[in-house]
């Protein structure tokens, strides 16, 4: 069996732009889907497949870590969220093929099972009102997940006085409250914030209990997550913005973390999220991947969940389901507990409607945040 052709495209979703790529082989109606969405660079991780087309054309779609290492070694130019993701889509999509010329799951390619469910955690997103949590995350309670997550920062600065830190704790406080003492939540600061703020931020809302904080201070300031490690209580979180097994060595031998969070889309797909979460297991920290966009990535996390013995809990995107359904056979759901089945095979255990992509393409996406004063924020 080879690989005839990696064909990639963008998906206009109600959140964001999606992207997937199907892998073809010479198979007779035998080919592969993977995700690798990185909302806002939708047109940039399909440029990267296409250059990575060359690298595998007419390889063994059996031989993933081979494809892995070429697309990895043969590119020179290496990391970084744009090809590391379409790495990612490219192997997701072989593993998908593996599982379903065995006629197997992933997770069982992968060794097995060590669970016999998931337990999955809504995202409630962005916002500054305790109200609107509170609908949120009622709205997510009745579906039956146990715990959420909330991002309750505003578009700070590298100072902020009293009234911000009274507005996040407004919205910790609300949260607690409309989910009570047996449930939990956890906070996302999506790396807005300078170490000092956020020192001050996780004092502050410590009463409220939240799971963990992630992303305290930006991906790309690794002394700043020193300080909040050093002077939170809390747990941290980070690592959605990492790539590789490399870029999370820092992290896990300087003990800066109680939980990563990689990204099957991004961080190198099913073979490298398996060595990750290995990596977790080893310096005993929680692997609870980001799993924020479509289907086909929560498919993906679901089978790594359930062979990781580091796992912990897994993101989720709880709302457009019936979006989903459109153009994915299978969308995962939760059950009253809060939990996932295994997921179904062989390979992913869904297929995609090409025609329906085809006909949705991705539009203009642009994450972005500013200041009261109108200067630029993170988002």
């Amino acid at each position: 069996m080879k690989i005839t052709a990696l064909k990639p495209c963008g998906l206009a979703s109600p959140v964001s732009d999606w992207t997937y790529v199907k892998v073809e082989t010479d198979e007779p109606g035998l080919h592969g889907w993977g995700e690798c969405s990185l909302p806002g660079k939708t047109h940039g991780v399909q440029g990267a497949i296409r250059d990575l087309e060359k690298l595998i054309l007419g390889a063994d779609p059996l031989n993933t870590e081979r494809a892995w290492q070429r697309m990895y070694r043969h590119g020179y130019w290496r990391g970084g969220p744009i090809q590391t993701s379409a790495l990612s889509g490219v192997d997701m999509a072989l593993w998908d093929i593996r599982g379903k010329a065995a006629g197997k799951p992933v997770y069982q390619l992968l060794g097995g099972a060590v669970r016999e469910k998931i337990q999955l955690y809504a995202n409630c997103g962005l916002a500054t009102d305790p109200a609107e949590f509170r609908r949120r995350v009622r709205g997510a309670l009745d579906q039956g997940y146990r715990v959420v997550k909330i991002y309750p920062l505003p578009a700070v600065g590298p100072v902020e006085g009293a009234a911000t830190l009274r507005q996040i704790v407004a919205c910790c406080e609300a949260v607690r409250e409309e989910i009570g003492p047996d449930r939990d939540f956890a906070l996302d600061f999506h790396g807005r914030c300078t170490a000092s703020l956020a020192v001050q931020i996780e004092a502050s809302v410590r009463h409220t209990q939240p799971l963990w904080i992630e992303e305290p201070t930006p991906a790309e300031a690794p002394d700043a997550l020193r300080r909040c490690a050093e002077k939170f209580v809390l747990p941290i979180a980070a690592g959605e913005r990492l790539f590789t097994r490399w870029a999370f060595r820092a992290l896990l031998e300087q003990e800066l973390v109680g939980i990563i969070q990689p990204d099957v889309a991004n961080a190198g797909g099913v073979t490298e999220l398996a060595k990750i979460a290995s990596l977790a297991e080893l310096y005993g920290v929680a692997f609870n991947p980001h799993n924020p966009n479509g289907p086909l990535q929560s498919l993906a996390s679901l089978h790594l969940a359930a062979h990781a013995q580091a796992f912990g809990l897994l993101e989720h995107r709880h709302e457009h389901h019936d979006f989903m359904r459109r153009f994915c056979s299978v969308v995962p759901k939760v059950d009253a507990t809060g939990h996932a089945s295994l997921p179904p095979g062989p390979g992913l255990g869904a297929d995609l409607d090409e025609d329906f992509l085809g006909q949705n393409p991705a539009v203009v996406w642009t994450p972005e945040a500013f200041r009261a004063d109108g200067s630029i924020s993170d988002w």
